[in-house]
This record gives structure tokens, C-alpha cells and sequence, in this order.
């Protein structure tokens, strides 16, 4: 059997991973990475040019691997090529055309606009460090919005206090985005933006995107995030929170890692959803 590249050997990895969290129902989650020069295949594209629906300049004629709309996250691992692929943007980055993949008549996530909307933001805001980009149903999260009126000031530091090492991970929080259509260029504009400032960001009732330098990064922090929420969900269970950490306490730990937490956010008023 042929050998696969790296590249897609990770995709495999996490697109697995999540289906094993019980992140990535059906055909929910999707996955997108900025590819650099030497991971690009020598291949005759596949496709015509297509509108992406918005003019993205700085991806210019980059390349991405891409999951694709309606296909299984699960399934990636048993036939990579039917389930993601390469696609390339144009000159003005307003247009794409498939160079691999989405075997035999597939393409792109319906969530593609909103894919490439967050790499152009991180791209910047990262001084073109951050490719990966990853949105999945994390459960506990999804289920937060549910249960709590949240911002993303009290949603970052109630992932902080119900799980520590949250300060450590994203000490400038996570970005909580009120209900819009997904799929929608509205919530795809709101998630590049948020996304700019910090590395997470949950859309009510619906699910979380992570970004990072690689997968791996990306997927580690959006399992942080959510093994905190679930945290938070089980203890409330279990009789209620007694005790959770203080606003010097969190400060001292992210001191001891070199961090600097958004002050404002420390400000937050979580003791409601402690009693």
C-alpha cells in the first residue's frame, strides 16, 4: 500500500480523534490547513474555477487541505481521498479550484467561506504561524450555551476556574458568538474576527472553532476547553460548586507559566453559575 504523506496521516489522526470524543456526529465537523509549498502535490486540477463569495487578498494562490460537505469525519482514516482534499485559490483569493481529492464528484465544506475567512484573520494576527483550523460539535461547550447566559468574558473565565490549566492554554480567553445561520457570510465574518483575538471561539447551540499552528495544537486546545466545561457540567451535578479558584490564584498560575490573562475578563461575575 502506498505510503501517504505526513500531511494527511495528521488529518487522519485528529479527524479519528474526534469521532472518538463523540465530537463529530453524522456528518458534522470540519477540518481546513494551510498547506506550505512542499506539501502541495504535483497534480492537474480537477476542477473549473469557483466562487468563494468573498475576496480574501491575503491567501492569494494558497493551497489548502479541506474535509468535505456531507461526508463522515470517521470515514477520512478509511478512504482519505474521498473525504478531503486539496483545493487552490486564485490570484484575488476569490475563487477555488479542487487540485485533489473528494473522490469521485465531492468538494468543500459548506463551512469553507467561514474556513477562509478565519485563515486570512489568523494568517495576520499569527505573522503566518497559525494553518490549522479546526470546528466540531464539542458537547459539554455546545451544552454551556444551553445552560448559562454567557459572554465571552464570563465563558472564558469559567473555563479558567473550572479547569486550570485553561489559563495556561488560552490566557486571553475564548470568544463566545450568539446564534447566526451557519454557513452564513455573517457568522463566517464573526469568527474571523474573533479568531484574530483569541484561539477559540463557541457559536450557540452549534459547536467551537480552534486554531493553531497544526492540528495537533488546535485540537489540544479546543480538548482543554472542553474537558472544562464538562468539569464544570459535573460537579454542578454531583451537588453543586463549593469551591472554585480565586482571581489571585488565577493570576499567580498564569504568572507561573509566563502568561498574561485578559485582565477585563478576570472581572467577570461567574458566582451566579456557582450556587
Amino acid at each position: 500500500m502506498e505510503q501517504l504523506p505526513p500531511i494527511i496521516q495528521s488529518i487522519m489522526k485528529t479527524s479519528q480523534d474526534m469521532w472518538q470524543k463523540g465530537w463529530a456526529e453524522a456528518n458534522g465537523g470540519n477540518i481546513s490547513l494551510r498547506l506550505e509549498k512542499g506539501q502541495i502535490p504535483e497534480c492537474t486540477p480537477k476542477s473549473d474555477w469557483i466562487s468563494i463569495g468573498c475576496t480574501l487578498p491575503d491567501l492569494s494562490s494558497e493551497c489548502f487541505l479541506v474535509t468535505g460537505t456531507g461526508r463522515y469525519l470517521r470515514n477520512i482514516s478509511l478512504f482519505p481521498w474521498k473525504n478531503i482534499g486539496i483545493i487552490e485559490l486564485d490570484e484575488t483569493a476569490s475563487r477555488y479550484r479542487i487540485l485533489e481529492g473528494f473522490e469521485p464528484t465531492g468538494k468543500p465544506t459548506s463551512e469553507l467561506a467561514a474556513h477562509l475567512m478565519t485563515h486570512a484573520s489568523i494568517k495576520k494576527s499569527s505573522e503566518n504561524r497559525k494553518r490549522a483550523v479546526i470546528h466540531t460539535h464539542a458537547p459539554s461547550l455546545i451544552a454551556l450555551t444551553y445552560a448559562l447566559t454567557l459572554d465571552s468574558a464570563l465563558l472564558s473565565k469559567l473555563l479558567w476556574q473550572c479547569h486550570v490549566e485553561c489559563i495556561v492554554g488560552f490566557p486571553s480567553g475564548i470568544e463566545f458568538i450568539p446564534w447566526m445561520m451557519a454557513g452564513s457570510k455573517d457568522i463566517g465574518e464573526a469568527t474571523a474576527v474573533a479568531l484574530a483575538r483569541r484561539p477559540l471561539a463557541v457559536w450557540q447551540f452549534h459547536g467551537v472553532f480552534g486554531t493553531g499552528r497544526n492540528l495537533d495544537e488546535a485540537f489540544g486546545l479546543i480538548d482543554m476547553a472542553e474537558k472544562a466545561a464538562g468539569i464544570f457540567l459535573l460537579a454542578k451535578s454531583a451537588g453543586g460548586i463549593k469551591h472554585a479558584p480565586t482571581i489571585d490564584q488565577l493570576k499567580s498560575i498564569a504568572a507561573n507559566f509566563k502568561g498574561s490573562p485578559e485582565e477585563s475578563f478576570l472581572n467577570a461575575d461567574t458566582a451566579p453559575f456557582f450556587r
